[in-house]
Order: C-alpha cells, then structure tokens, then sequence
C-alpha cells in the first residue's frame, strides 16, 4: 500500500484468479460472517459462560465501532468505485455491495474471533492457526471484490486493538471473574 494506490493495488488482486480459489475464499469469507461469532457463541455457552460472555462483549464492541466508521465513511465498494472506470472481475451468483466499504465488518468479526479463540484456547499455539484464518479471510474480501486492502486492513487493526483493550478491562474486574460466570448450559464447568 506504499508503493501502489488502493485502485492499483485491488485491479492487481483482482487479476489474479482461478476457479479453486474463487470457490475457497466464498467458503472462507463465511467465517468472518457475523453469524458465526452467534454460532461461535452458542457453543461457547456449553463450555462456560465466561467465553460466551467475552465473544459476545468483544463482537458487539468492534462491530459496533466498524458500523459507525462504515456509516461515516460511507466509502464505496470496489464495484462502484470502478464503476464507469474499467470492469472488474466478479464471481457469478456472488452478491456484490456497492458502499460502506471502510472499514470491513467481515475482517474485524474474524479478527476478533481469532482473538479471543487464541485467549481462551489452551493450547498455547492455537494463535499459529486462528490469526492465520482470520488473514485469508481478510485476503477473501478484497478477492471477492468486496473491499479494498485498507479497508481490511482498518478493520482488522480495530478488532485485534478493541478485543485485546476490552480481555485487559474484563481481567481487571470483578463482575468477570465471579462464580456465576464459571458455569456452562447442561452442567458445571
């Protein structure tokens, strides 16, 4: 992005495609997909309260700060963007946007998923393959043509800085750490 413009930048993305991939990043960018942090914790409520608890709060706060600086912003997608411009390349049956295109909510939701998976997983090195998803489904957007590299890249830097700021705040609070929180649906923890 220092070298070349976000026009230049997503028409090269843009060029570079093949029928695997087109199909790989429609499955991929499901996981950024706001339904899935809902999936996400509902399943969370079977383990403990705590991490639904914490997916919810750090969903709901980077989402909210993503759909406000969307509506400031009110930036256009790549499809508008070039509209009139030069033709990009879509996928059929792939339903495009045409604003709201700063920052990218798909990005932030996965940014923030893999955040808080990676806190709360005990495997110490789950973060090698949580942060990676999160980045192809980042990479998805702009390969789908839905956003731009800035815009992924202001929501992922929003996600990780709220989610990280909102796990500091909660560690630090009673109200977090209380008995109540430590149980799970169907059961103790």
């Amino acid at each position: 992005m220092l070298v070349f413009s976000k026009a230049e930048l997503f028409l090269w993305i843009n060029s570079q495609y093949n029928p695997f991939f087109d199909q790989f990043f429609k499955f991929n960018t499901l996981l950024g997909d706001g339904w899935m942090t809902i999936l996400v914790v509902c399943v969370m409520l079977f383990l403990k309260y705590r991490y639904a608890v914490l997916m919810a709060l750090a969903y709901a706060y980077s989402s909210m700060a993503v759909q406000i600086l969307k509506i400031l912003f009110n930036a256009p997608r790549p499809v508008k963007f070039f509209e009139n411009i030069t033709p990009i390349r879509t996928i059929d049956g792939y339903a495009m946007h045409e604003w709201n295109s700063f920052p990218s909510g798909h990005t932030a939701s996965a940014f923030t998923l893999a955040v808080v998976l990676s806190y709360i997983l005990s495997y110490k090195y789950s973060h090698w393959i949580l942060i990676p998803l999160a980045v192809l489904t980042a990479f998805s957007r702009v390969y789908l043509a839905q956003h731009f590299m800035e815009d992924i890249i202001a929501g992922s830097l929003i996600a990780v800085i709220m989610t990280l700021q909102l796990i500091y705040w909660l560690e630090h609070t009673e109200w977090y750490h209380s008995k109540n929180l430590d149980g799970r649906l169907f059961g103790k923890a």
